[in-house]
């Protein structure tokens, strides 16, 4: 039997469907658990009946229902909520980011940190207790997974550690000042002073995560201050649930049902199941290592799956003859061919994965897969040896179109480097790189690696002209997606299209492999593991699309750049600027960093004879060294630049040393150009009680570079009684723009001449905020307007083009903002409120400018430079008293980070770490075990509170245990009664025989 998805936003769904008094009768949470309760019996009732009478779609309590579940997969987020971050794992996310957890479909969701490392997951949970507090009574910590069941679950099936720091401010007597620690598997761990005044205990297994503090003697002021680190469970794979071989469930024909597996091979073009039921059977395979095909049917784009990394499949019976099959969080796909439901059979799945098979249905993982095997209806048919799987270079993929081609990440490799250059054109360019067909398409089979600082740059723009027709094609990226465009001339120019999205942008200076092919109307895009098939869409813009040029003959290939207007004149011969030359502005810029493992007509190229003869066909001089702003190798940092940090040249000239940009992780270059730790990290109090002037106004040196980026790190205040202009960015005439606060605690970067980008913030949530305002280089060159001419994003066109902008994020949530004005910034003003202490006080952690050198500009000058600006250190001298650290905010950089997946649109849920909770009144978990903390969502422009507990579960079971036991004592006593009747009717019958007896015989 299905579980439908009834979860919290259905149920919302359910008070806007039911009118009048209904709506406040559902509002009840307690209804709504016995609602959801009775519902399944009802579901249950209605589904047999439904079933019998062969009229199941007719039955209007299923209509409602599976209404209502399409209607809560809407407001869901793209990523769906699992068990724990190993589940995320096993479902194709390998990155380091915060995820949804839950116990089931059901169930509320906690946005979590999870961390993967060389195939192990780590679930980050953080606790109330991160901020110290000192034990006078006992008291229960809450969680950022509000579900006790669940967390206690995931504790129970990893390796949990947790840290607890013990601070005795004073010297208890004698005896006194004792507390005891209760964690959630309900061990107790007792603490006493020990003469030491900080104590550390490191907490594993069952001892992990801290639920309860209970002090020996409430309100004694020499108790001691506890604070824990976060709760750290360690997965990996459980050996009794991976199975190598063939693996076969059966399942009812004519129930609803679903099954999860994970896979991970290193193979293409196998079988990854099939369903049999009687004489019909299914059969889907992987193909193309990014292909699924049902059946024969039309392939199916999904991921790169044959790269020996795990991938989840839901395999799911919700419609009558329909069968629909879920790959990672990819959309669902139906199966064509159907299977019948003929309630006399069942449902074989059988799984022949060449590679792993890991065990993860809810059927399995109950009971550790101990008992799957001794199941009848689950059977290991057969077994294969382990062997080693082919990851990473070297390993092939796309085989039938390409010779070789894998992703290698080493930088051992031919690599040239881009640049841009005033005068200069930087780009590589291949001839005849593409198959023309008589339809006069061409059939693409190109592939390179790249890696940029810079968020736009153009990848490939290919062109064919001949008899048969001519076209273009182009493949560049802009901050976080990259585009693909192919245009045919028939009569009219058609063109196709589509996107792959990354949060993380593409200027990330890590190796990115794109590859286009395919022909028809079968045209392909990859992005290392992504995947989009050209189609055509009204959102396609060729106003970023170079041209074709217009004399020349044959299909040709430029890679990282192309030819433009901005170059110098007498380095280029004369035909092949009247061959390539496009006399319009540049559009998608060259692509400012490393190009290698170039693949054309499927075949790796050599790229150093390739570029002499670029050099022998286009210059006046083949042996000018610097005619093209293109060098060999790819330039490095010594030292190493640390992670999420990149390895970028100081200024604009070539002879810039290479540098780590420290503003990538919020910090500072020093003078040998590695990134510096700030020595002192102490919070700004933005109060009269502790700055010794109630405005600061912080000079900044002029500079030829363009400002960058702004971050500004706060926590705000339990309450604001008064909205509070935070900072101002000034040049000497006017306000630029400026960071205000109101008392509802929405935060609003308001620029000068424009309205305002804000964000309500959650005035109880004690964790540091993270602001920052980042500027995006523009599409086209139109230097004039290239630092100030912002505007807001609207729409995302494939090839639409984009002005300078800049990206407002606080947390995870961003958007795109407009212009700050043409002037130069030469001082920010920092305002102090009258408030008493931290608890109320706008307080500072960290607040720093960065440095963008300018391309174009003042290229000689020394001050064109990557450089940062550390405003808090200059702020520290202003204050005149040291804050309580412990009153300060809760430093947890998981709640900055960026989401794994990029929203589709603006209402899509912002993926961000969950609260840590709060501190609360002890509750005995046997009594209230789920009793954590109110939980507010807003749902169609409402917000409903609702206090979760588990007590109604507890009451549902028990009512449920009392029920059938009276069933059964009925059914006991019926028995009991018509077999004493019977017995009573054979006496009687015997008597009366008896009597007719003797009367004959008389």
């Amino acid at each position: 039997m299905h579980d439908y998805p009834l979860n919290i936003e259905t149920f919302h769904l359910l008070t806007l469907i039911l009118p009048g008094e209904n709506f406040f009768f559902l509002s009840s949470v307690h209804f709504y658990r016995l609602f959801r309760f009775h519902l399944s019996f009802n579901f249950l009732f209605a589904f047999c009946s439904a079933k019998m009478s062969e009229r199941r779609k007719d039955n209007p309590l299923i209509r409602l229902i599976i209404l209502l579940q399409c209607l809560s997969i809407i407001v869901n987020c793209d990523i769906q909520p699992r068990f724990s971050c190993y589940n995320h794992y096993l479902a194709g996310i390998h990155r380091s980011s915060v995820l949804p957890i839950a116990s089931h479909h059901s169930s509320i969701p906690s946005n979590v940190q999870c961390k993967f490392e060389n195939d192990i997951a780590f679930t980050e949970v953080h606790s109330a207790l991160e901020n110290s507090y000192q034990v006078m009574e006992k008291k229960s910590v809450n969680f950022q997974v509000p579900d006790l069941y669940h967390l206690r679950e995931i504790v129970r099936r990893s390796h949990c550690t947790q840290t607890l720091i013990v601070n005795w401010k004073n010297v208890p007597e004698a005896g006194r000042g004792s507390i005891k620690v209760v964690s959630l598997l309900n061990e107790t761990t007792r603490i006493e002073y020990s003469g030491e005044q900080r104590q550390d205990f490191l907490f594993e297994e069952s001892f992990a995560g801290v639920r309860h503090l209970i002090p020996d003697e409430d309100d004694y002021e020499f108790n001691p201050t506890v604070t824990t680190t976060r709760l750290l469970c360690k997965h990996t794979t459980q050996p009794e649930c991976l199975v190598r071989g063939k693996f076969e469930v059966d399942l009812e024909a004519n129930l609803e049902w679903s099954y999860a597996f994970a896979f991970k091979t290193d193979t293409t073009n196998q079988t990854l199941f099939s369903l049999r039921c009687g004489d019909t059977s299914s059969d889907v395979r992987l193909e193309n290592d990014f292909f699924v095909r049902a059946d024969g049917s039309v392939p199916v784009a999904v991921s790169h799956l044959s790269d020996a990394t795990w991938h989840t499949v839901i395999v799911k019976h919700s419609e009558p003859d329909s069968h629909f099959l879920k790959i990672d969080d990819f959309p669902e796909i139906e199966l064509a061919k159907s299977i019948s439901d003929d309630t006399d059979k069942t449902v074989t799945l059988t799984i022949s994965v060449n590679g792993n098979i890991q065990l993860i249905d809810p059927t399995d993982t109950n009971d550790d897969c101990m008992y799957s095997f001794d199941k009848p209806q689950k059977r290991l048919q057969e077994t294969v040896s382990t062997r080693s799987m082919c990851v990473g270079c070297g390993c092939s993929k796309l085989s039938g179109t390409f010779e070789g081609l894998s992703k290698c990440d080493e930088e051992d490799e031919v690599a040239y480097t881009l640049r841009r250059d005033i005068d200069r054109l930087s780009f590589l360019h291949f001839e005849d790189s593409f198959d023309v067909d008589s339809n006069g398409a061409a059939i693409p089979a190109i592939s390179t690696n790249f890696k940029s600082d810079s968020d736009v740059g153009l990848i490939f723009f290919g062109y064919w002209q001949n008899f048969n027709g001519k076209g273009r094609l182009q493949v560049y990226y802009h901050y976080d997606s990259i585009s693909a465009v192919y245009c045919k001339h028939n009569d009219d120019e058609e063109c196709t299209g589509c996107i792959i999205k990354n949060a993380r942008g593409f200027g990330r200076d890590e190796w990115i492999q794109t590859i286009l092919w395919g022909g028809g109307d079968e045209l392909y895009l990859a992005v290392d593991s992504s995947v989009c098939r050209l189609q055509q869409s009204s959102n396609i813009s060729l106003a970023e699309i170079y041209a074709i040029p217009q004399i020349s003959q044959g299909a040709g290939l430029f890679i990282g750049g192309t030819w433009h207007e901005k170059k110098r004149r007498g380095l280029y011969r004369t035909d092949a600027e009247l061959k390539y030359f496009e006399n319009t502005r540049e559009k998608a810029p060259v692509l400012r960093g490393c190009i290698k493992d170039v693949f054309i007509r499927g075949v790796k190229m050599d790229l150093s004879t390739a570029f002499d003869a670029q050099k022998e066909a286009m210059l006046n001089e083949p042996y000018d060294s610097n005619a093209f702003a293109v060098r060999k190798d790819c330039q490095k940092c010594s030292p190493e630049c640390s992670e999420k940090t990149r390895c970028r040249p100081q200024g604009p000239l070539q002879s810039s040393p290479m540098i780590c940009d420290c503003a990538d992780i919020l910090q500072f270059n020093s003078s040998e150009g590695t990134c510096e730790k700030k020595t002192d990290t102490t919070p700004v109090v933005l109060s009269t009680e502790f700055l010794s002037q109630n405005q600061i106004v912080l000079d900044i040196l002029n500079t030829k570079a363009v400002l960058s980026k702004v971050w500004l790190k706060f926590a705000l205040p339990k309450q604001i009684n008064k909205a509070q202009t935070v900072v101002e960015f000034n040049s000497h005439r006017e306000t630029l723009f400026n960071i205000n606060v109101d008392i509802d605690g929405t935060v609003n970067v308001q620029l000068y001449g424009q309205d305002s980008a804000s964000r309500q913030l959650d005035l109880l949530d004690d964790r540091v905020h993270l602001l920052q305002l980042q500027r995006r280089i523009p599409m086209g060159t139109r230097h004039s307007a290239k630092k100030y001419d912002l505007h807001v994003r609207i729409s995302e066109n494939i090839g639409q083009m984009n002005q300078d902008s800049f990206t407002f994020q606080i947390d995870g949530y961003h958007t795109v903002v407009s212009d700050i004005g043409k002037l130069v910034l030469n001082n920010v003003s920092i305002s102090a409120a009258e408030t008493s202490d931290e608890w109320s006080s706008i307080i500072i952690h960290g607040f720093g400018l960065s440095y963008e050198y300018d391309e174009h500009f003042a290229v000689l000058h020394p001050s064109n430079a990557i450089h940062q600006v550390d405003l808090h250190s200059q702020l520290l001298p202003y204050q005149i008293r040291t804050p309580d650290l412990s009153k300060t905010g809760i430093l947890d950089d998981s709640l900055w980070e960026k989401p794994v997946f990029v929203s589709e649109t603006e209402e899509t849920p912002i993926l961000e770490s969950s609260p840590h909770g709060e501190i609360v009144e002890f509750t005995a978990d046997i009594i209230e075990p789920e009793q954590l903390c109110e939980y507010t969502k807003p749902v169609f422009f409402s917000r409903i509170i609702l206090a979760v507990s588990a007590r109604w579960i507890l009451y549902s079971l028990f009512l449920t245990v009392l029920l059938c036991l009276l069933i059964l004592m009925c059914v006991v006593c019926y028995w009991c009664v018509l077999r004493h009747d019977h017995a009573r009717q054979i006496v009687d019958h015997k008597d009366y025989y008896e009597r007719q007896s003797r009367l004959c015989s008389s």
